[in-house]
């Protein structure tokens, strides 16, 4: 994948969930009531996490323990059955948490090696959103707590799906004309 194909992808997702907040309010307020305690999202993105986490594994140099590789196929199949057997504290949030900063790995890779300047767009939203999915990560409960303000006050939700379809078109157009 291209620096060009995550501006744009990232772009439109961005872009799609500021429209929706903009014209669709009540949809993204329900949705982030609903989420926290929400149990299938909450699997996806542990299947997600394990089948990133064992990518990561397999791509990365692990010294004498290279032999041992082979066992990721087992292993992370089985830590996605532990997680959602045993984890009674396996949250939505806490899941997203994982997955915003296991997925911002290959998206920083493919950045770090492009010519323009402007990568750094990405590459700042990439860390902010690794911040955010460390908080959640940790305290999982930050996932209401961040978005409270939000959702209580409506001229800030308004401004704020503005210029998240803002951020979003202005990487729809850094995906088409730059990278």
């Amino acid at each position: 994948m291209t620096l060009q194909a995550i501006a744009i992808i990232l772009g439109a997702l961005a872009a799609a969930g500021g429209l929706m907040g903009v014209f669709r309010p009540d949809l993204i307020k329900k949705f982030a009531e609903l989420f926290p305690r929400s149990v299938a999202p909450a699997w996806i993105f542990t299947a997600l996490c394990c089948v990133l986490g064992a990518k990561e594994a397999l791509g990365m140099n692990m010294g004498f323990l290279d032999a041992y590789k082979k066992y990721i196929y087992v292993i992370s199949p089985a830590v996605f059955i532990a997680s959602v057997v045993y984890m009674k504290e396996l949250l939505a949030p806490r899941a997203l948490g994982g997955f915003l900063c296991l997925i911002a790995v290959p998206i920083l890779h493919i950045a770090r090696w492009h010519e323009s300047p402007l990568r750094l767009v990405v590459v700042v939203a990439v860390y902010l959103w690794i911040i955010y999915g460390i908080v959640l990560l940790m305290s999982p409960w930050y996932f209401r707590k961040i978005n409270k303000p939000f959702m209580e006050n409506e001229a800030l939700f308004k401004a704020t799906a503005f210029g998240k379809t803002a951020f979003g078109i202005a990487l729809l157009l850094l995906g088409l004309f730059v990278y």
